[in-house]
């Protein structure tokens, strides 16, 4: 490890970087939608789905992982899949069922969090949770590429295809909220007991 690897203070990662980007980029992808530009939509949301990739990959690589980082991660994932479900609602494109039980899914785990924790319960991100992820931004991309009038017009099966992967992410994300609650149930538990 170099000097000014070591000097570098936990935060300062290109990762973490990355998850800025991803922050920035999910108020331009709901403008996007909701101004009726389905083809920048569609790329600002291939950037989120490439960028949540891509921060973990490099956090693990090249070992440049941070505190800052594990607490934001999952933080960027939640608001891009809220946001992105709630403008693709808005827009017709989505039943309204699908972002009531994300939005659900959600604040039963803040509110679990913030009493059991007074914060972020520092938890390790679940294989359930990296597939429901993937499934939704999958989905997502390919139901908002399906509201393009030629696609629309001549593959209409394209969006049955991007439903049932939304579908399938939407049950994969209250599954992934089962797990993290029953592991902050566990955590406060080894907390609270002392060491014999």
């Amino acid at each position: 490890m170099t000097d000014t690897a070591r000097q570098r203070p936990d935060w300062q990662t290109w990762p973490n970087l990355i998850t800025l980007i991803r922050f920035l980029l999910i108020p331009v992808f709901v403008w996007l939608v909701v101004a009726g530009h389905p083809g920048w939509a569609l790329v600002s949301l291939v950037v989120l789905g490439v960028s949540d990739w891509a921060d973990g990959f490099i956090a693990r690589k090249f070992d440049q992982g941070s505190k800052l980082g594990k607490a934001l991660d999952p933080v960027a994932d939640r608001l891009a899949i809220i946001a992105i479900v709630l403008s693709l609602v808005l827009t017709g494109l989505l039943p309204l069922w699908v972002v009531i039980v994300v939005v659900a899914v959600d604040l039963v785990l803040v509110v679990l969090s913030s009493v059991l924790f007074h914060g972020n319960p520092d938890l390790d991100v679940t294989w359930t949770g990296k597939i429901r992820s993937a499934l939704l931004f999958v989905g997502l991309p390919v139901l908002l590429f399906s509201a393009v009038h030629t696609v629309d017009a001549h593959a209409p099966w394209v969006r049955v295809v991007a439903l049932v992967f939304v579908y399938l992410g939407t049950v994969g994300h209250v599954a992934a909220g089962v797990q993290y609650a029953f592991a902050m149930f566990r955590k406060r538990r080894a907390v609270a007991t002392p060491a014999r």
